[in-house]
């Protein structure tokens, strides 16, 4: 799947509106969240059979109820970590209207924070990694 280009005229920036949630790499072992509902707010891959413990760790599913789309995170570790992001729905070329804002060492010296502002009553969770 490929993203259609947009010209500047289509590009509108998203300002911040909802719940603000957080996201962090933490040591070597884990994934951590703030702000948002979840069965743990660190994500660790001693104990998560989803996660892998190096390169391609995991991928992370933010939902929000009378939402049709929510938002992947796919999280990196190569000593350092960083997040993509991507539509939850394979079908769809767009990312939902949620404001993303990245910054580096914010949180961790050696991790990239992802700030994304969610509707409220949305949850994260851990699924399959996408292979």
């Amino acid at each position: 799947m490929f993203f259609k280009k947009k010209n500047k005229e289509q590009v509108k920036e998203i300002q911040p509106q909802g719940k603000k949630v957080i996201f962090w790499g933490a040591s070597d072992r884990m994934v951590c969240c703030e702000g948002i509902d979840c069965e743990v707010n660190e994500f660790n891959v001693t104990s998560n059979p989803k996660l892998n413990e190096i390169g391609y760790v995991c991928t992370l599913e933010i939902s929000a109820p009378n939402e049709s789309q929510g938002l992947l995170i796919h999280c990196f570790y190569s000593g350092h970590w960083s997040f993509a992001v991507s539509p939850s729905d394979e079908d769809s070329e767009e990312l939902p209207a949620w404001h993303i804002e990245r910054t580096w060492g914010k949180t961790n010296s050696h991790s990239e924070t992802l700030e994304i502002y969610c509707p409220n009553n949305s949850r994260v969770e851990v699924i399959n990694r996408i292979e």
